[in-house]
Order: structure tokens, then sequence, then C-alpha cells
């Protein structure tokens, strides 16, 4: 069967298969006038024109939607050019479109392809695929997750795509030429594991992966990368580079952090619950018995006084203990309404234990109510953690003033925070935690509520402290903040919504309502 000259053709059909009308390039096609090709079975002459589509082509194609790939041969060598065919069906006919194609990829590989260059059709069929097969190539790798990479034995780059852009915006292009560039973008701390696993890896060509740090300038931000490489090899074992690619996983890392830390506070309560038990019950004893003796003495006896301390002191361990535990719950407590004063000052017991004898801790609470709905844990882990960074800034002679105060909707909040001018977007209590540490670098001030950023030595750092007070505060509706002047100290800001006395007055009128209603019970008993 000869090549087709055309792009594409259209034939009708009645609903029983017949041909009611073609176009003039299936008609040249064939050599026949269109007005001769009308009422002929379509099957039974499309099949004269090649016997081997008879295995092809269906009785009842025309039934149905229907489509597959005509060769223009039988035989093998011609078998990778043929005709596309697509029936499409209606209530009371159908229509057929024909046009030129390709084999499909799986028939393609086992033809003999030396046929494609004998028809210039063909050849620009498969031109047409090969540019589409390219285009779709670009945009997965420019939509991909990630960045891949060909990376030389001296660590330069000969291929990186354009993700890499995003990391390194002024200095990608020095990557191809400065293999220390990309060495010295490496955490400092990983370099050696990155080193190690390179060598360990690098001797048979098999898919590798490993993580590690970068650092992102100019900012400094942390970046954890999952590093998917395999070496390539040559015959007399010789490295020739890496082919791979680079997948930042942080949301991962930080994700599995903040899990590994609710497994150790679950592991820590149950150790914790345990040690309490035992710890209440010896302090129940020592306060039973002062009560005891305490009690029985004189009041001018000189043992009095000491035991009433004893005394004094075992309940006051009993309160310290179960602070603690709350502090390691598992899973957050209830969100209800809660003082936020008496919550500070209720906290204050554990804050003078963190804070060093030698620093001075100043309070204003202020004396009006502050209700809130808040979760209760953690909000007292946002001030631990707070008060744990005041306490690792300032000196041993150092000063910090925790204040709360109410501000009213659309009033000035958070003075001389760094950013924004902030407005308070309804009524609520202002917190703020003032030290006269050494402050917060400059370098640090625009990410510090980003995971991984401390301002400590790794080594006593996680980096998540401020990030987690962030997730809470935002949780409750609240506003986060600080300013910092290095040298000379750092405030911190938290703002939280309060429940307004129109949220509270529907509230009173219920309680009203069921005082009245027993009081008419009992009225009617009588």
């Amino acid at each position: 069967m000869k090549s087709p000259n055309f792009e594409n053709c259209q034939i009708g059909l009645s609903k029983k298969g017949k041909i009611e009308k073609v176009s003039e390039s299936f008609a040249s096609w064939v050599g026949k006038a269109s007005k001769d090709l009308v009422g002929e079975n379509f099957r039974t002459y499309f099949i004269s024109l090649e016997k081997s589509w008879e295995l092809n082509l269906p009785e009842n194609f025309f039934i149905n939607d229907f489509e597959c790939f005509l060769p223009l041969s039988p035989e093998s060598h011609l078998s990778s050019i043929g005709i596309h065919f697509h029936n499409t069906a209606y209530k009371d006919n159908s229509v057929i479109s024909l046009s030129p194609a390709l084999a499909p990829h799986d028939s393609l590989k086992k033809a003999f392809m030396g046929d494609l260059m004998k028809d210039p059709r063909a050849l620009a069929n498969t031109l047409i695929r090969l540019q589409k097969a390219e285009s779709r190539l670009s945009d997965y790798v420019s939509n991909f997750p990630g960045i891949f990479f060909t990376q030389r034995p001296d660590m330069t780059f000969s291929y990186l795509s354009r993700g890499i852009r995003k990391f390194f915006p002024t200095d990608h292009t020095e990557l191809a030429r400065n293999g220390g560039l990309f060495l010295s973008k490496i955490f400092e701390k990983d370099r050696e594991h990155f080193l190690k696993e390179l060598n360990s890896n690098s001797e048979k060509s098999e898919i590798f992966s490993f993580t590690y740090r970068i650092n992102i300038p100019p900012s400094g931000q942390i970046i954890y990368l999952l590093d998917v490489r395999t070496p390539i090899i040559t015959a007399t074992k010789k490295l020739l580079g890496y082919d791979g690619v680079f997948i930042d996983i942080t949301r991962q890392a930080i994700a599995e952090h903040r899990l590994s830390s609710s497994v150790w506070r679950e592991g820590l309560a149950t150790l914790t619950n345990g040690l309490v038990h035992d710890f209440s019950n010896l302090m129940s004893g020592i306060y039973s018995i002062s009560e005891l003796y305490h009690g029985m003495m004189e009041k001018d006896d000189p043992m009095a006084k000491g035991m009433g301390q004893i005394k004094k002191s075992a309940m006051q361990a009993q309160k310290l203990v179960r602070r603690i535990i709350d502090l390691h719950r598992e899973k957050p407590a209830a969100r209800t309404i809660h003082d936020l004063r008496l919550l500070l000052k209720d906290q204050m017991d554990l804050v003078d234990i963190i804070i060093p004898r030698s620093a001075k801790i100043i309070t204003d609470f202020g004396t009006e109510s502050m209700p809130a709905f808040i979760e209760e844990t953690g909000f007292r882990q946002v001030i631990l953690n707070l008060v744990i960074n005041a306490k690792d800034a300032i000196e041993r002679n150092g000063k910090i003033k925790i204040s709360l105060k109410k501000v009213e909707k659309g009033k000035p909040i958070m003075k001389n925070a760094v950013g924004e001018k902030q407005i308070a977007p309804c009524t609520g209590a202002e917190l703020s935690l003032k030290d006269n540490g050494e402050g917060i670098p400059a370098d640090l001030k625009e990410r510090l509520f980003e995971p991984f950023v401390t301002t400590k030595a790794s080594s006593s750092g996680s980096g998540f402290g401020l990030y987690n007070t962030k997730i809470f505060i935002e949780d409750h509706n609240g506003l986060i903040g600080f300013s910092s002047t290095e040298g000379k100290g750092t405030t911190f800001f938290l703002f939280i919504p309060l429940e307004s006395d129109e949220e509270e007055k529907p509230a009173k009128r219920v309680k009203r309502a069921k005082r009245a209603t027993r009081a008419f019970i009992k009225t009617t008993k009588k």
C-alpha cells in the first residue's frame, strides 16, 4: 500500500457502515472520485486496499468509538509506518479520521528503521515526535521539585538544572568552575560526612543517597538536602563523575524533629509519672509528719518555725513536680478560658528555678483580669521557652522583666518591634519579656522564627524554641514580634486575643436563666 498523500482526511458513514461522504484528500489517495465512493461498504472497500487490515478492523467498528494503527504493509521492514485510524460514533452515523503516523513505541522498537529515511513524511513525523518528547522532558525537569546535576570528581558541575538558582541566585554559574565553592556551601559539620559518603560509594555504579545541610547566602538559612546520585564508572574502574538529583527535604526534617520531640516527651512523661508517684508519696509523708508535729508544738517552741518551714516546703515541692508533669504531656490539653495574669503568676515558681539566683527578675502583671481562650500547657511551654532564651542571653547579674497589659482594638502594639508597625486587630493582652543581654545579631533578625535558627552553640540549641512559639501563638490567632539592639538586649512581644464582654454576656444570661428556672421549680413544689 502506498504512503498517504494527506495530512488528515475524514469519511462519514451511515449507521450501517456505508460511506455517505468522503473528503477530497481520501478520494485522491485511493484514486477515485468522491461520488463513486458514496454507498460503498467502508470496511469491505478499505480492506480491499490492504488485506492485512482485516485483522485490525472489527466487523462493527462503526457502532462505538474505535481507534487503532494500520501498518502500510504486513512486511516487517515497512511496519513502522502506517495510518492512525479513529472512528467517532454518533447516534445516527459515525466519522472516521485518518492520518499518517509512526507505529506505537513498542512496535517501533521491533521494526526495521531503515525505511524511515525513504519516506520524508515518516521522517518528519519522527522529528515531530522527538521534538514533543524533548519539550515534555524539559517541562518535567523545570517543574520537578529538585535539581538534576552532573558532577565531576573535582566537585565542579558540568550540568545543573534551573532550580539551583533558587539556592544560589548570584554564584550558581561559578559552581561549574570552582569545586571548592560547593563544598563551602555545605554546613561545616556535615562536610566530613559528605566526603566520607562519596569515598565509600564511588567504586561501583549503584545508586546511593544521603542527607546533609547547606547554607544559603546571604542570610545563612539552613536547608536540608537529600542527595541521590549514581557514580559514572568506566570499564577500567575509573570514576568520571556522578549523575544525580538534589531534593529539598527541609519540611520533612522539621516534621521528623517535631515527631521525635513528641516521642521523647511521651517517654519522658511515662518515666516522670512513675517518679512523681514515688516522690509524691515521700513528700506526703514528710508533709503529714511535719503538720502533726507542728500542730503539737507551742508557739514559743524554738523548733516551731523550722517545722513550719518544712511543712511549707513539702507542699511547694509537690506542686512543682505536678507542674513539671503538665509540661511533658504528650497531647495538649483542651482549650478553655484562662486568666493569663493568673497563669503567669502561677508559672513564676518554675521561672525562678531557671533564672540564676544572681540575676534579677521583675514582673508587672497588673491587677486586671485577662481572660483568654487558650491551651494551658502550650502557653506554659511558650513562657519557659522565652525565659530560657533570656537566661542564655544575660550575664550572671543580668535582668529580665516580664510585663502584661490589656490593649484595646485599634491601639498600637509591640513598640519598636522589627518590621511594620502593628495595630491590635481586637482587644487583647500584650505580653512582653525583656532582657538586658547581648541582643540578636543583625543577620539573624529576618529569619529568627524559622526552624533550625539559633543564636546558641549547635550543641545546646535546637533552633525550634521560637519556631514552636510562633506556631502556638498564630494557632491562637495571636501575633508575635521582637525588638533587639546588639549589646543592649532583646524584648519579645506576644499578643493574644482576649474574651470580650460581648462574648461573656450570653453565657451570663444562660446562667441567670438556669437559676431562675431552679427557683421557679422550688416555688412550684412548695
